[in-house]
């Protein structure tokens, strides 16, 4: 009896001494797993988050569609508690997260940098309400300004008359419509590429960063240079997941997230922009439109009538584009 009490005993000891299992976070990318954002900003915040958590949190990615393909089912799938965190495009589901779609808007967005510090900074004055209170936001953020890539030349703002064009967002297709052009939306990134060879469209508003992570380097002939509105983007975690998390694991969260997580992925994607470009260039014949001021003008003038739009139509419109501006202004002094 002595010798059982004694297995006992150390049985017990053994048992307090594992260390309690680590919580397991999935985190769901539309993106190949070599992406940019995926490989270098979402998996890497994934390290440093299980990390700074000492055991408690285990946040596992799942890029590459694993836990769902169509970059529009990413907030479904949270919403659903099939992932716990995603990367979502706002504009891939209109009429969830509005008042955000002001960073669409063109010639306000100058980098990812300045957006995105921009983006957070609304959120945090709470002028961003809606669907944005149904999640812990891990990261409210804008991608670099859009330009036009094409397949055929397109210079001028009257040039894109009848022309089918694609943009990732609401208030970017209500600039292409300014323009007599027919917007087309609906297209992803990942059927972006195979949208323009098929000459579904013959444009599309979009950056480098996604021309390489789509291929459509091989499809695209022309590239405006010329801020057309930036992609809003967010990192949203369940909330119910995160309110059942322990101090510690919250706390490793928060620490990664927010104002610093929002800069962090805007100079790592602005660093990559210009390093994706060149590649971009190197290995493809595309021909760069750089507008002068007399041309940017003529643009500027064409669409302004979306952001006059954007304002009538939004709720609280004024104030969130007021306040927008400012924050940018101020992003680009601190920066």
């Amino acid at each position: 009896m002595k010798l059982i009490n004694i297995a006992l005993a150390a049985a017990i000891a053994v048992g307090l001494a594992v260390p309690a299992r680590a919580e397991v976070l999935r985190f769901s990318s539309f993106e190949p797993p070599v992406a940019h954002i995926t490989k270098n900003i979402l998996t890497a915040w994934a390290a440093d988050v299980s990390a700074a958590s000492e055991g408690e949190l285990d946040v596992q990615m799942f890029p590459g569609g694993t836990l769902g393909r169509n970059p529009a089912q990413q907030l479904k799938l949270v919403e659903d508690g099939v992932a716990d965190i995603a990367w979502v495009i706002p504009g891939y589901t209109p009429g969830r997260f509005n008042e955000g779609t002001v960073a669409e808007l063109p010639f306000l967005v100058k980098d990812s940098t300045t957006g995105s510090a921009a983006m957070w900074a609304l959120y945090e004055a709470g002028l961003l309400k809606g669907d944005y209170e149904n999640f812990k936001l891990i990261g409210v953020m804008s991608s670099s300004p859009n330009g036009l890539a094409s397949t055929v030349d397109m210079r001028e703002p009257a040039e894109l008359k009848g022309q089918n064009i694609r943009a990732p967002g609401p208030t970017m297709l209500s600039a292409i419509k300014s323009l007599d052009a027919v917007p087309v939306g609906g297209i992803t990134g990942p059927t972006m590429a195979e949208s323009l060879s098929r000459g579904l469209i013959t444009g599309t508003f979009t950056q480098w960063g996604a021309v390489e992570t789509f291929s459509a380097g091989g499809v695209v002939n022309h590239f405006l240079e010329l801020p057309l509105g930036a992609t809003p983007m967010l990192i949203i975690m369940n909330k119910a997941k995160y309110e059942g998390l322990s101090d510690k694991a919250k706390a490793a969260i928060d620490a990664q997230s927010g104002a610093a997580f929002s800069d962090r992925f805007g100079r790592s994607f602005d660093e990559y922009l210009s390093e994706a470009k060149d590649r971009i260039l190197a290995a493809n014949e595309i021909t760069v439109i750089d507008p002068d001021e007399a041309l940017t003008a003529k643009w500027q003038e064409a669409m302004s009538v979306a952001t006059q739009d954007w304002i009538a139509q939004t709720e609280n419109g004024q104030a969130i584009y007021d306040a927008f501006k400012a924050e940018l202004e101020k992003a680009e002094v601190s920066n």
